[in-house]
């Protein structure tokens, strides 16, 4: 996985195809961790042709910010829409792909909902959608009068039924442990909602991949997403007892691999 210098003061990695490259995709990570964790992602849609590029989210990983603080959401998709424009300089022969994963899933669809011609094909992992109408009018109104203020985070067990994944996360120095702000609770929540009531906007062809056994975001939030949008082609694969990181989950990497198929097919189109 190589440096990747896009816009800004974000890290940003790149993992080229040693083949001749078909496609080009932006991966989101989610919160809390950041873009390396997805190295084996990268390497193995690499393999099939596609040039991965990822990027560590403000207030993650070896970028810049206050860790785990999401003041406005609105500046995250702004990171992307520049970084987006960086990695489409670069492969500008190539037709372009978002992946994003939990909290980065909801920000694919923003992006999309902002460039909407300029994607083939949109994949979402585990996108943290509300699970049900009004979730973000349950965040306490003190998450925006207090930001400061903290609250528990997410079980780490919940994100992957391997031990070893659950682990790594626990000693990795990058990942954010701590609990998380209700200013970004609120932020993340209302973020989803948006992209809910906006989905019918987008007609590009679109994945969502989640884990039917998902705790931290229950799939029943992406099964609202796939009815909101007006997409003709749109597919929700549930995998069956799957947790919050479907491709960290036992057979992930055959998962990588169908996703790799499924964006090398809408690129030949």
């Amino acid at each position: 996985m190589q440096e990747w210098r896009g816009e800004g003061d974000l890290a940003g990695y790149r993992v080229r195809p040693t083949v001749q490259t078909r496609a080009a995709v932006l991966i989101l990570h989610a919160f809390a961790e950041h873009a390396g964790r997805h190295e084996r992602t990268m390497r193995r849609l690499a393999a099939r042709g596609i040039a991965a590029y990822a990027y560590d989210h403000r207030g993650h990983g070896r970028s810049p910010g206050r860790r785990g603080h999401v003041r406005d959401f609105d500046e995250l998709t702004q990171d992307a829409l520049l970084m987006l424009d960086s990695m489409a300089s670069e492969e500008s022969e190539h037709p372009l792909f978002l992946l994003g994963a939990g909290m980065g899933g909801v920000m694919a669809v923003h992006v999309a909902l902002r460039r909407p011609n300029d994607f083939s094909g949109l994949v979402l992992v585990g996108p943290t959608f509300a699970p049900e109408p009004g979730a973000t009018a349950r965040i306490p109104l003190v998450a925006k009068l207090v930001p400061a203020l903290r609250h528990d985070t997410h079980d780490i067990r919940a994100l992957s039924r391997s031990p070893v994944v659950v682990q790594e996360f626990r000693a990795d120095p990058l990942t954010h442990r701590g609990s998380i702000p209700p200013q970004t609770g609120h932020e993340l929540h209302r973020a989803a909602e948006i992209a809910l009531d906006e989905a019918s906007a987008l007609e590009l062809p679109i994945l969502v991949v989640h884990g039917e056994d998902d705790k931290i975001a229950p799939i029943s939030g992406s099964q609202r997403f796939v009815d909101a949008a007006n997409s003709e082609e749109i597919t929700l694969y549930a995998v069956p007892a799957a947790l919050h990181e479907p491709f960290n989950d036992p057979g992930g990497e055959t998962l990588i691999d169908e996703v790799g198929i499924w964006i090398r097919e809408r690129a030949r189109r």
